[in-house]
């Protein structure tokens, strides 16, 4: 059936096949590019995430801490003996509420998950946590799938990070998580529950004494944890894709029906041409030489044609003569 299809058809037919499989192409390669680029994306900015939050910590160790045990020092010098304390509800309370400043003011993952509540308010797609092993809170107990991620930090020390695509309450999310490495100031309210220091029996009256204790410094507790949707990169994606898409096919259709007139100009109509003054000579309508307009391929046919043209004029000629002669 090809074969029986004309040249300019045969052409036509050749480029929009290849056409379209170009633009496929294009699609697929495309979407493979914003994929990856915006896994770079997700990847940054888990990072800028992170990288507040321990910001955050760091200032707790090396600021608010050192504070809180400062006034609590201070406040463990105030003249006040036991009956006092009993009596006066002033005093129960100022205790009470320097306990809850110290819990806030020594535990890095206290202020870290405060700052990430307030962070939602402002980019509420991001999920900050730091689950943990044993916390001291409840909350932030890790699931089977951060246990499976802290698992890899324990196994491998040398391990930085852990990303990756996952599922969380049926939305797709890009993670990033960083060790919780545990330091000996961390034992403060992770350490022994029967400590007689004030901060931990702090602790223990909030949380119990029942987990979130008896910590190994050098261990990992749990992990930093950044969960980024995937979903509006992933419309972003598809969208940027399609408009490139889009502008490929507009494109790609100019260059056709340019590409069609020129082919048209220069190869079919100059063979239609030719096709036609074969039949015209072949019946004697005519003896014209076809005019030839260039060098290329078509101007070597056409020469090839005017050779072969006269040759056959002579022909008839000379077997019209020798019938003559017969007679």
């Amino acid at each position: 059936m090809f074969k029986n299809l004309s040249l300019k058809t045969k052409f036509t037919l050749i480029m929009t096949i290849v056409g379209f499989a170009a633009i496929l192409a294009s699609l697929i390669w495309t979407l493979s590019l914003f994929h990856y680029f915006g896994r770079k994306v997700l990847i940054h900015e888990a990072h800028i995430i992170l990288n507040f939050e321990r910001s955050t910590r760091y200032y707790v160790s090396q600021k608010l801490r050192p504070e809180a045990i400062n006034r609590n020092n201070n406040f463990s010098k105030l003249p006040y003996d036991l009956d006092d304390i009993g009596r006066n509800a002033k005093l129960q309370r100022m205790i009470s509420d320097n306990n809850d400043f110290n819990i806030r003011a020594y535990s890095g993952t206290s202020v870290a998950m405060h700052v990430g509540k307030y962070m939602r308010e402002f980019m509420p797609p991001f999920i900050y946590s730091e689950p943990a092993l044993s916390p001291l809170n409840l909350r932030d107990k890790a699931n089977p799938f951060e246990i499976s991620a802290i698992g890899k930090f324990k196994s491998n020390p040398s391990l930085k990070s852990v990303s990756g695509f996952h599922v969380f309450n049926g939305k797709s999310y890009f993670y990033l998580m960083l060790p919780v490495i545990v330091k000996k100031s961390c034992m403060v309210c992770h350490g022994n529950p029967s400590n007689p220091s004030p901060i931990t029996a702090a602790v223990v009256k909030r949380y119990g004494d029942t987990h979130g204790w008896h910590w190994k410094v050098g261990t990992t507790a749990g992990v930093l944890s950044v969960l980024v949707p995937t979903k509006h990169r992933a419309n972003i994606a598809l969208h940027n894709a399609i408009i490139i898409t889009a502008a490929f096919l507009i494109l790609f259709l100019l260059a056709f029906i340019i590409a069609i007139y020129f082919i048209n100009k220069a190869i079919i109509k100059p063979i239609h041409e030719m096709t036609k003054l074969a039949e015209d000579v072949s019946v004697g309508k005519s003896n014209e030489d076809f005019k030839v307009k260039g060098d290329d391929e078509i101007g070597t046919l056409a020469k090839s044609f005017n050779r072969l043209k006269t040759s056959y004029l002579k022909a008839i000629q000379l077997l019209a003569d020798r019938n003559k002669e017969k007679k």
